[in-house]
Order: C-alpha cells, then sequence, then structure tokens
C-alpha cells in the first residue's frame, strides 16, 4: 500500500461482502488514495445486521468514519467522500466543471447499469454452483456464519436471487446490457489510455471493479471463482469478455494498480 495521503479523524471501518465488485470498488478508492481501514467480512443477507449497526441497510459496502461522522452507506459514497478530499493531483473527479459533470455521468452509468448487470449475470451463473458460491460467500465471516451457511444455502440462494431480480432470462438480458455497455465504451477508449483521457480518474476505477466478475481479473482483492469452477456457457462468455478491448483495459487497470 501507497503511503497514506489522506488523514481520517478515525481509522474507517468497512463492512462488506468479501466478493462484492461494489466492496472491491470502494477497497480500491480507498487503497488507490492511502487510505488506511479496517474490512469486516460478512455472507450475503447474514451482512444486513452488521450494516444497520453502523447505520446502513441492506447495501454493503458500509463505511463507518468514526464518531461524529455519518457512515458511508454504499460504494459511490465512499468514492464521491474521498475522491474529493484528496490532493489536487489525486482527485477521482476533474476539477474543471464541464469535465467533472462528463464523468459524474459516466460514473453514474457504470454504477447503475454496468455493476448491477454484470452482477445479476454472474450470479445467475453461479448460484446453481453451490461448492464455489458458499466458499467465495465464507471468505473471512465470522465463524457462526461460516458454519451456517452451506446448510442455510438454499435459503440464502432463495434470497438473493429474489434482491436481484433473477429468473430464467437472467443471463440473456443481462449479458445484452453488458454488451451495449462495452461496445460504447470501446469506442470511448480508441483513442485515449483511460476513459477521460491520459489521467485515472473514477469510472476507470468504477468500470475496472464492477466488471471484474467478467474477467476475473488475478489482482482482484476478494474471492473470485477460479476460471475452471465456472459453468461451461459462462467460462466461454468469459474468456470472450477477457478478449474484449474494454476487458482488456479491465485487466491491465488490475495489473497497473492493483498487482
Amino acid at each position: 500500500m501507497r503511503r497514506p495521503t489522506l488523514i481520517s479523524p478515525d481509522r474507517p471501518h468497512m463492512v462488506c461482502v468479501d466478493v462484492s465488485p461494489y466492496c472491491e470498488l470502494a477497497r480500491w478508492t480507498l487503497d488507490h488514495l492511502g487510505v488506511t481501514y479496517t474490512q469486516e467480512n460478512h455472507v450475503p443477507v447474514l451482512h444486513a445486521v452488521a450494516a444497520r449497526r453502523y447505520g446502513g441497510g441492506i447495501v454493503v459496502p458500509v463505511l463507518n468514519l468514526g464518531k461524529g461522522h455519518a457512515s458511508l452507506t454504499d460504494a459511490r459514497q465512499v468514492v464521491d467522500y474521498y475522491g474529493l478530499r484528496a490532493p489536487e493531483s489525486e482527485r477521482l473527479f476533474p476539477a474543471d466543471p464541464d469535465e467533472h459533470a462528463q464523468a459524474r455521468q459516466l460514473f453514474d452509468e457504470l454504477f447503475d447499469r454496468l455493476g448491477v448487470a454484470v452482477r445479476a449475470w454472474a450470479y445467475a451463473y453461479m448460484l446453481p454452483v453451490r461448492a464455489s458460491t458458499v466458499r467465495a460467500w465464507i471468505d473471512g465471516a465470522p465463524r457462526l456464519q461460516r458454519a451456517v451457511t452451506p446448510i442455510a444455502y438454499p435459503l440464502l440462494r432463495f434470497a438473493v436471487g429474489r434482491n436481484l431480480g433473477l429468473g430464467p432470462d437472467s443471463i440473456p438480458r443481462e449479458r445484452a446490457i453488458i454488451d451495449e455497455l462495452l461496445t460504447t465504451l470501446q469506442a470511448r477508449l480508441s483513442d485515449r489510455r483511460y476513459l477521460l483521457g491520459d489521467r485515472l480518474t473514477a469510472p476507470d476505477l468504477a468500470l475496472a471493479a464492477l466488471l471484474a466478475p467478467a474477467v476475473l481479473p488475478p489482482e482482484y482483492r476478494g474471492p473470485l471463482p477460479a476460471i475452471d469452477e465456472l459453468p461451461a456457457a459462462m467460462r466461454r462468455e468469459v474468456e470472450q469478455y477477457r478478449a474484449h478491448p474494454v476487458g482488456r483495459f479491465a485487466l491491465r487497470l488490475f495489473a497497473e494498480q492493483r498487482g
């Protein structure tokens, strides 16, 4: 980790589901800006008790900033809070108003559309793969949750699927959204090193972190499955996404910035 460049009044404490790409986005933001924090992992669904304890709801991550500060209750708030408080040379949103608005619009589209679609697509494939999904969910979780999850998996699987709105058509529906966005992003990246030019910004972190379940970067800081654990159809699609110019861009960012 780099030498800290931001100083918080207390060390932030993050409640998360370790495998979540939204938690990876928050982790990456904090690591990139040199913020020292602690992390508390939980199993999906079972995480809600801890999240509410720090002022959140069912969404993770929840970042407790310490006494006298309101908690940040999703990854977007983490990026906004720290990205705007970093030294000027490392800010995650441009200072110029027009460029800032462009970065905000792109970040929000990646956060609200790409991340949601990739997460649903991945879970539609992986929820039936019990062993791999349980292993990812219990990574770093409290001992009781690690013991309960294999037994309660059918109920947890149902709750996660319902929360994500999964159904028989989820995979083709979500893949259509992903493919549409990647086509647009490919055109944007055709003449530049990063999404907004020659400097890393919040949309770059969002794209790489939220696309991660579809390209499986080795540098991901959570427990993604190995490619040989995937169902055959998902494996083929992951290989296609890894070969896609935007997938290669995400893998490059992980290698350069998270390696």
